[in-house]
């Protein structure tokens, strides 16, 4: 059979808890917020950027292939009226090969439906370097444009600070696991409390 000490020391063994401070558990929160509010723009805006470039360029292309399509339509009717109209023949004779009736004067007029008017771009009214469509939500770009005045855009796009922001992140997440490792504490038994120890036993004179 174990003795009491034993038995004493086994109980003593269950009753050690693992746990971590308050305080220690609040500076892991506060750490790990840290490494996240630097890891994550460092990551996700340059995908953000390239995602916008895409999109921009998809947009030019999408209008380029619209453009083409029009053009080829109108290709097309004028084609056929070559084909069928006499009388659109006769007028591209008399313009190109300057064909005309006796005592006939030719004066080329413009038509007011060809006018070719400058088309006018809008422009936003404010791009930052990630380009984000004008279509996007307005807090979106309302975040973009104060992220833009505080210089954070340019500074997580910096390719030079990028290490450095991915290794302050990264030593932020172990230092914030260091400081909340649990440590044991015993719970005291109730001898213990009351503060008896253990009694000598002296033999009788």
């Amino acid at each position: 059979m174990p003795s009491i000490d034993e038995q004493n020391q086994q109980s003593l063994s269950e009753n050690v808890i693992p746990t971590s401070p308050l305080g220690h558990r609040i500076m892991f929160v506060v750490f790990a917020l840290l490494a996240f509010g630097l890891f994550a723009p460092t990551i996700l805006l340059p995908i953000l950027r390239e995602h916008c470039e895409l999109l921009a360029e998809e947009g030019r292309l999408t209008k380029q292939c619209t453009e083409l399509e029009q053009e080829t339509i109108r290709q097309d009717a004028l084609l056929e009226a070559f084909a069928t109209d006499q009388t659109i023949n006769e007028r591209l004779a008399v313009l190109d090969l300057h064909y005309k009736n006796p005592n006939e004067i030719v004066v080329p007029v413009l038509r007011t439906d060809q006018v070719t008017v400058t088309p006018s771009f809008n422009l936003p009214e404010f791009q930052s370097d990630l380009s984000i469509p004008a279509h996007w939500p307005r807090s979106v770009r309302r975040l973009e444009r104060w992220a833009e005045k505080k210089g954070l855009i340019d500074l997580y796009l910096d390719p030079a600070l990028r290490p450095a922001f991915l290794l302050m992140a990264g030593g932020l997440i172990i230092a914030a696991f260091v400081l909340c490792a649990p440590r044991t504490h015993r719970l005291r038994s109730g001898r213990d409390s009351a503060g008896v120890g253990k009694t000598a036993m002296t033999p009788l004179g």
